[in-house]
């Protein structure tokens, strides 16, 4: 049964329960053996074994046991452990981080339990736990409940209900429970179709996990665990699956192109080795005997050794040390910006967003009603200094039920969220005393049939009825209106006046409240008595009005206009009704470009084709849903974008796991929107996520800079070992050498790249497309140049002695050469295209110390353990002349980017 779309008799009859003896006990028994208990399940995980090989199966860490495996083979142990080691490190930060579906259940789960509700059973009221109500069960709530199931209301007092946490509303939501709901109507591309109303628009309805803020009401127990609206979100929760970050993605394809082209060329090396071996008669293969044929294949073993030595040197097995390193850094630098990181992807993949989908309430406003603006008596005013001659102060803090309360450096809300911005507007004065001081003597609180609100007071002599409520209901019951100290009349140009200045605070997005009063004599106050407070005639005189709304957070607008420039949209999906969202984004700049305003009744008509065919023209989505905002996601998705979600309700919880990069509210948000997210921010700012894109898109220059600086000395080993063999030389460098040289430029200089400062000019780019190759064309070219650089200096030496060296020395040098001019081209690699490296020299004070140090270790490596690197000590002229000669590079580096620079201007 569609229980909003029927009355309560009927509801009650389908659910075979009674308004007046509620259920049985041996009704209760059955249906908890049917339905079970009011809880959420949990969705199984996965054991940690299973984790640890989906770990191991991401594709860079298989070229890592690949390579551990092929150095364990030629006896390369130390190396070997030391790859494991950076598996079992990159596994595990990974693993300390997962689980967090898993969370955001449990946190689910935990969020409404230990909760007492009153329920009707067997003709009596009783408290029982939440956890014990089944379909059928009465359920009295009042204010300051939590709703503990869902259900259909079959009675209602001036019931009001905050389901910002479930739709984003802001508004607190008048519920009826004497009204019927009918399906919507929808104009799609096929014409009108029916489709069931959003869960925000069915006011006859309460919703497990929202909060009552005025009122009490009777209902009945629709659904209960899984089956409530609560319950849907946690089980979209639980079903998202984890997907490869673009950066994994891309880090992944690197692996897997440096492993095949790396076999392909040492195979392709070690073949043409052989024929070179045969041809010179060195190798003559011993077919009579397996004993035989070991021996003499025996100087094969140099050229295969050489060949399995250079597809270890090209694996970058520092890489995921230096990614799980360096975002362990960043988690911590951003910590200090306000983004808190519980996912150190979240790190990088936040530089890469291209969209943006942000909530309205709470990420763009602060989710808290405050006046903006004041009218009384007949003129606009500035502050609540202003002293009123209409009883406007007394009708904002007496003629109210709400409370404020200090919380920090904020107020938390206490009732009503409108009569709560009146208090606030009053903080100046102390309306408790004020309260506690005066006679109230009647109070009718708000009507939602009415629409206002009625306090009897006693001030002075006189007794004044006080009026609030909407402004064209309240004109209605006026026949004067305050100007001045004077009261004039209310004449019908005057009232279009005034409903003219309330137009313009709706346009703004504002709710407008109108305030009367009127002097009552002794006959009205007796006929209020026996009207149960309700005031019949009298001659009220119209205070004025104030403008309402949940203001722009201070930032936000400056905010936006720096993600667009950046390249990111933002998009607006709320709860809140499209006129309030389309103002909002007007004044955002959110419909800019012709993009349009739809609810999400709309979204649902279009399939998943149409949607991604028209999401990029759409800027604001209204009356969003939890399943809706999964679908937009989902839609930008695969189209290539990379998606940012932020949210701090429950309702955001499923699209904040969905999304590359989900971002809560630390303030406001929820434990279960916190729990979701990849990135809490701990000061709700949306600025705080601009900075954030600006720290990612560091950290992805960061490790081009990397991957630029070790592919060059990949490539110069490779292309030294063809050469060497097609020139009928030895190979310059021994296996030691290599994979020293290999793993010392994968520590500390790569770490030390890595923790580059983000570069001012970030933001002035474009996203980096979700399938972009890391290595760009500009890295390729400057790659492929300083290794051709190092390679010809490297010849030179070889074939020329240009150094001086002794015939003992030369290997040495050659080592020496090639360790420093690896070293020093990290100075290069600094920068990218034609910037020069002067202008940030001196800004990674990390990075000098680093190399300096490493330059001091290989020195001392080299003299002392000569027989280990097959080395020789070196003169301290002659360690002049190496490093002189290796920092050429960085000279010649920036010869060509001057020219390049002239010619580009």
């Amino acid at each position: 049964m569609k229980y909003y779309g029927n009355s309560k008799d009927d509801v009650l009859k389908e659910l075979s329960t009674s308004c007046v003896s509620g259920l049985s006990s041996n009704d209760v028994c059955e249906r908890q053996k049917k339905y079970g208990l009011n809880e959420f399940s949990v969705k199984e995980e996965g054991s940690f074994l299973k984790d640890v090989i989906d770990a191991l199966k991401e594709p860079m860490i298989v070229v890592l046991i690949f390579a551990a495996v092929i150095s364990a083979a030629i006896g390369e142990y130390s190396d070997a452990i030391g790859i494991v080691c950076a598996i079992c490190l990159g596994v595990g930060i990974g693993l300390v981080t997962e689980g967090k579906s898993k969370k955001a259940a449990e946190e689910l789960s935990k969020l409404t339990e230990n909760i007492d509700v009153k329920v009707l059973r067997d003709g009596k009221v009783q408290q029982i736990p939440k956890s014990q109500l089944v379909p059928g069960d009465i359920v009295f709530i009042e204010t300051g409940d939590m709703a503990p199931a869902d259900g259909r209301l079959i009675d209602s007092i001036n019931l009001k209900v905050r389901e910002d946490m479930l739709t984003g509303e802001s508004d607190d939501v008048t519920k009826k429970h004497d009204v019927i709901i009918g399906m919507e109507k929808v104009l799609s591309k096929s014409g009108v179709i029916e489709q069931e109303p959003i869960p925000a628009k069915q006011i006859n309805m309460i919703f497990t996990g929202t909060l009552v803020a005025y009122g009490r009401g009777t209902m009945v127990v629709t659904a209960i665990g899984d089956n409530t609206e609560m319950g849907k979100i946690a089980q979209n929760i639980s079903g998202v699956e984890e997907e490869m970050t673009p950066l994994q993605v891309k880090l992944g394809n690197l692996g897997s192109l440096i492993s095949k082209l790396s076999g392909a060329l040492a195979g392709l090396l070690f073949i043409f080795m052989m024929v070179k071996m045969v041809t010179g008669g060195v190798l003559n293969v011993d077919t009579s005997g397996f004993m035989p044929f070991l021996e003499s294949i025996g100087p094969a073993k140099t050229a295969f050794t050489v060949c399995i030595a250079l597809i270890v040197a090209a694996v970058p097995e520092g890489l995921p040390t230096l990614v799980n390193m360096t975002l362990a850094v960043t988690m911590n630098k951003m910590a200090k910006i306000n983004a808190l990181v519980t996912k150190k992807e979240a790190c990088e993949t936040i530089g890469s967003v291209s969209v943006i989908c942000s909530d309205k309430t709470g990420t763009l406003t602060q989710n808290r009603m405050t006046v903006e603006t004041v009218y009384v008596d007949g003129k606009y005013v500035e502050d609540s200094s202003y002293k009123s001659s209409s009883y406007f102060t007394e009708n904002c803090l007496l003629n109210s039920t709400a409370d404020i309360e200090k919380d920090g450096d904020s107020f938390k809300y206490l009732g009503s969220a409108t009569e709560c911005a009146l208090l606030l507007y009053n903080l100046d004065k102390d309306y408790r005393k004020i309260r506690h001081e005066s006679e109230i003597i009647i109070q009718k609180p708000f009507n939602s049939q009415l629409k206002r609100m009625t306090t009897i007071i006693k001030s002075d002599n006189d007794t004044v009825a006080l009026l609030k409520g909407a402004p064209e209901v309240i004109l209605e019951r006026c026949n004067f209106i305050q100007k001045d100290n004077s009261i004039v009349e209310l004449t019908d140009e005057i009232r279009q006046e005034v409903l003219a200045e309330i137009q313009k605070l709706q346009v703004k997005s504002m709710r407008a409240l109108g305030f009367a009063y009127v002097v009552m004599e002794e006959a009205m106050l007796e006929a209020c008595a026996e009207a149960e407070g309700e005031v019949t005639g009298g001659d009220f005189v119209f205070s004025g009005f104030v403008g309402i709304r949940d203001p722009l957070r201070p930032d936000v607008k400056e905010s936006v206009e720096i993600a667009h420039k950046a390249g990111v949209q933002v998009k607006m999906l709320t709860g809140d009704n499209i006129n309030t969202a389309r103002a909002i984004g007007l004044e955002l700049g959110l419909l800019d470009g012709g993009k349009k305003a739809v609810e999400s009744s709309y979204i649902d008509t279009l399939t998943d084709e149409e949607l991604r065919n028209e999401i990029g023209d759409i800027g604001i989505v209204a009356r969003s849903k939890p399943d809706t905002k999964m679908r937009i996601v989902n839609a930008l998705q695969r189209n290539e974008e990379v998606v940012a979600v932020t949210g701090d309700g429950i309702n955001d919880a499923p699209a904040l796991s969905k999304a590359d990069v989900g971002i809560a509210m630390g303030i406001s948000g929820t434990e279960v929107s916190k729990s979701a997210a990849d990135i809490i921010l701990t000061d709700d700012s949306f600025s705080t996520i601009v900075r954030g894109i600006e720290w990612g898109r560091g950290i992805y220059e960061n490790f081009q800079r990397f991957i630029q600086f070790q592919l060059t000395v990949n490539i110069v080993a490779f292309l030294i070992a063809i050469i060497s063999q097609l020139m009928g030389k030895e190979m310059p460098f021994t296996t030691i050498q290599l994979l020293w040289v290999n793993i010392i430029m994968d520590g500390p200089p790569a770490l030390a790249l890595g923790l580059e400062p983000v570069r001012r000019h970030v933001l002035d780019k474009k996203p980096i497309n979700r399938k972009a190759n890391i290595i760009s064309n500009t890295m390729k070219v400057t790659i492929l140049m300083n290794g051709l650089y190092m390679i010809a200096i490297l010849l030179l030496q070889q074939n020329f002695n240009i150094l001086g060296a002794s015939e003992a020395e030369k290997e040495t040098v050659m080592f020496s050469i090639f360790a420093f001019s690896a070293l020093l081209n990290a100075f290069n690699c600094r920068e990218f295209g034609f910037d020069s490296i002067v202008q940030n020299l001196t800004k990674n004070t990390i990075f000098l110390k680093i190399i300096a140090g490493t330059a001091v270790f290989q020195i001392i490596c080299t003299m002392l353990f000569k027989s280990f690197f097959n080395t020789v000590p070196l003169s301290f002229v002659m360690w002049v002349k190496v490093i002189a000669f290796s920092a050429s590079i960085i000279v010649v580096n920036e010869i060509v980017k001057f020219i390049g620079r002239k010619v580009r201007n």
